[in-house]
Parts: C-alpha cells; sequence; structure tokens
C-alpha cells in the first residue's frame, strides 16, 4: 500500500485529487494539507511513500518545500504552470501534472508508482469515464462529455459549447484533444473539435452541429470519414 500526502491550497483541486486517489486501491490517502508548512509538520509525525504536491503556493513553494526536505519521499507535481516542468524534473519527480487533472492522466503517473504487482489493482479503480474538469475562473468546472456538442479554440483559450451553456477556459485545443476519449471526439479543424455524438450532418466542407455550421479542414476529412464508417 502506497502512503500518500496532497499538498495543495485550493480546495477544488484538492477535493479532486482526493477522489481521484481514493479510487485506486493501491493508494492510502493518509491526509491533505493547505500549506508547505503544514506537510512539514506532518512528515515529522507520520511516513508518506508519495506526495501528490503544488507548485504555487502560499509562503514556501512546492519546489522548495522538495528541496528542503533531505529524505523526500516521491514526489508528483500538481500545477496549472508548465514552465516549472524542467526544475520539477531535476528534483527527480516521477511526473509532472497539469491541471485540471483527468483520472486517465493521473493513472499513468501511478503506474510510475506502484510496484509491478500492484499494476493489476489498478483495473479495479473505476475511472469517472464520462466528464472532463476544465478551469473556469477560479472553479473547476464538471462538464460530462455526452453533455458537449464542440470545443473551438481561440489563441491560448477554449470555449466548450454545451446545449445551454459556453464555457471559456486558458486551455490549449491541442492539450484538452488529448485529454478528451478518442472514441467520442475528434477534430475537425485546426480551430475545432466535435462530438461525432451531436452530428447532424456532413456535407463538403462543413459539419452541422446544433445551429451552426463548422468547417471541415481538408487535412482532417478523411479521419472523419473513416471515424463514420465512410472510408
Amino acid at each position: 500500500m502506497t502512503r500518500c500526502l496532497i499538498i495543495d491550497d485550493e480546495p477544488l483541486a484538492r477535493q479532486l485529487m482526493e477522489s481521484h486517489v481514493r479510487q485506486v486501491k493501491s493508494l492510502q490517502l493518509v491526509g491533505t494539507c493547505e500549506t508547505a508548512l503544514e506537510a512539514f509538520e506532518w512528515l515529522h509525525r507520520e511516513p508518506v511513500d508519495l506526495l501528490f504536491l503544488d507548485i504555487q503556493m502560499p509562503g514556501i513553494t512546492g519546489l522548495n518545500f522538495l528541496k528542503s526536505i533531505k529524505h523526500p519521499p516521491k514526489v508528483i507535481f500538481t500545477t496549472a504552470y508548465m514552465e516549472y516542468a524542467v526544475e520539477a524534473f531535476e528534483l527527480e519527480a516521477v511526473d509532472y501534472l497539469l491541471k485540471p487533472i483527468t483520472f486517465e492522466r493521473f493513472i499513468k503517473a501511478i503506474q510510475k508508482v506502484v510496484a509491478p504487482k500492484e499494476v493489476a489493482s489498478l483495473a479495479q479503480a473505476q475511472a469517472p469515464g464520462d466528464a472532463i474538469f476544465i478551469k473556469v475562473q477560479k472553479r473547476l468546472l464538471r462538464i460530462a462529455y455526452p453533455d458537449i456538442f464542440y470545443i473551438e479554440g481561440f489563441g491560448d483559450y477554449i470555449k466548450v459549447v454545451t446545449a445551454n451553456a459556453v464555457h471559456t477556459s486558458y486551455f490549449s485545443l491541442n492539450k484538452i484533444g488529448e485529454l478528451l476519449p478518442e472514441q467520442q471526439f475528434i477534430r475537425i479543424h485546426k480551430s475545432f473539435i466535435i462530438n461525432v455524438g451531436h452530428i447532424q450532418f456532413v456535407e463538403g466542407s462543413l459539419v452541422r452541429i446544433l445551429d451552426k455550421e463548422l468547417p471541415l479542414g481538408v487535412t482532417y476529412k478523411d479521419s472523419l470519414y473513416k471515424k463514420l464508417g465512410q472510408e
């Protein structure tokens, strides 16, 4: 059993990580901390095998916290910032997860930590499998996959379009495309990813979803037709 401690000053981020950890039988969540100071005290009280460690926290950052520990446990960084990845791996981090962290990506990181004989138990962990979390302002918003009609990228932001709302988030289209289930979503243009379950029709270089006709890029056309069984 791998004893885990979550260190993150954001309540929603802690809740999401707690949910992920509790779904894996080979992991034991021993506690959560909001600051590095709390984590220091925890580590002096009892042993921990694995830290899920945020970087940007009040007081001591996650990176400085790790540097200050003489014999640190294994660490998986959990952060919203890409720019610290090199330094994190120089500190021998197991992995570097960018928020919002999906269960699928979490499992990939965990498989670098647990013993081979325990990997089988990961199959028993039931991934949510039906939703993704995106950051909208200060909130981690859960959006069920079936509710997503399409996602539009513009610069460093995306618009996630559902039947009743449009959610804007600081997230690249490439990144969210990696997190979505391939059997359900496909990229049809440099600026659009669609849910194939909501396609009304495809005609020429257009794909109709809701009341909007989205552009179908030439380089994506064959992949879409193949997914629709029209090879």
